[in-house]
């Protein structure tokens, strides 16, 4: 049986890991959750085994799944993310989102171009 202990414990560490890895801190996931201040605190210092309905926001900003969240195994979505797409990830979510579809546009148009280069050498 699983101590409720023990799921406290792993959902702090898993928190405070994946903010670590995002640079972001306690305040942006209050603001991007709309969960309290105190909530969220009291999640991540591991004194309060959280609801699923407050896990949900909670993975979504830390683009982790529910399941790695709270699970004694190390388990995250399919296809681990590489620093360089978590460090992309971090720099999307400190910019406004006309400068996101610019962004967007433009990595587009440099697949497309590696694409057509990749295609040429094969000929």
């Amino acid at each position: 049986m699983v101590d409720v202990n023990d799921v406290k414990d792993v959902i702090s560490k898993r928190i405070k890991q994946r903010l670590k890895q995002l640079n972001l801190k306690q305040k942006d996931l209050v603001e991007q959750t709309g969960h309290s201040k105190s909530t969220i605190n009291k999640i991540v210092n591991g004194t309060v085994t959280p609801r699923v309905d407050l896990l949900i926001p909670i993975s979504r900003v830390l683009d982790v799944s529910i399941d790695w969240l709270v699970a004694n195994e190390r388990k995250e979505k399919a296809n681990d993310k590489s620093k360089v797409e978590d460090e992309i990830i971090n720099i999307l979510r400190h910019v406004d989102e006309t400068k996101k579809v610019h962004i967007y546009f433009i990595i587009s148009y440099i697949l497309m171009v590696l694409e057509e280069k990749n295609t040429a050498k094969k000929k």
